[in-house]
């Protein structure tokens, strides 16, 4: 579910997070602050909140360069939030490419703070005012994009025809709840609304998603009872 507009200090290092914190205090945005100290949080905040501003170091706690997560919002295909990359890598192709990659600014660590505060209002005034709803669901390794209509398990694109992909998708908005056979008729089949849910479509269709995820390692699984479905989690072997 989307909160209030945020922002979003992707930081894994305690001593730079607080003072960026600190900046963000000093010219008082009004504005949620959040931290991912690697770049797979980040999407998982990002897709969970109205996220407005982002500042994102690149050398993380997971060994993945935060230009990443940039390359990641042009695939969601979105308005993208305001971003100032916060790095020690400081070379001019290093400035170049964080641009190049979709930042709005970039300043080299250490920074000074009045330099910090001058740069992430500077990055506020350009932020966008209107925002998307939510277009993007995460469970576990499975990425569902409702925009391109993509979904992946781990990075991997899965091949889904558009009712798999509609069904994955109100499966997992759900995040491991259960949807009736009755409501998930109603999502799916929208211009069927009007009679009661029938069996051969559901199952087929349940029946083929079912396929695909079984196809990719780490995809989660479509549990069952008469009253409906659900995701869960792969279970270890």
């Amino acid at each position: 579910m989307v909160t209030s507009k945020c922002v979003l200090v992707v930081e894994d290092i305690e001593s730079e997070r607080q003072i960026i914190y600190e900046a963000l205090r000093e010219i008082d945005l009004g504005l949620e602050v959040l931290n991912a100290d690697s770049v797979q949080v980040a999407k998982e905040l990002t897709a969970s909140h109205d996220i407005e501003i982002v500042v994102l170091d690149r050398m993380l706690s997971d060994n993945v360069d935060g230009l990443s997560y940039l390359v990641w919002l042009d695939e969601l295909e979105i308005p993208r939030p305001g971003i100032l990359v916060t790095s020690s890598l400081s070379s001019v192709h290093d400035h170049v490419l964080g641009l190049d990659s979709g930042a709005d600014d970039y300043i080299n660590k250490p920074f000074e703070f009045a330099e910090l505060c001058a740069r992430l209002r500077a990055v506020a005034r350009r932020v966008q005012t209107q925002r998307s709803p939510t277009s993007v669901f995460f469970f576990g390794g499975l990425e569902v994009r409702t925009t391109s209509k993509t979904a992946l398990v781990n990075g991997d694109v899965l091949t889904l025809q558009p009712k798999s992909f509609q069904l994955l998708q109100a499966l997992t908005m759900r995040q491991g709840e259960w949807i009736s056979r009755k409501a998930l008729w109603h999502e799916v089949w929208p211009d069927y609304r009007n009679l009661a849910p029938q069996d051969a479509p559901i199952n087929n269709a349940i029946s083929r998603l079912r396929g695909a995820l079984a196809a990719v390692d780490d995809a989660p699984q479509i549990l069952s009872e008469d009253y409906g479905y659900r995701l869960a989690h792969c279970a270890p072997e």
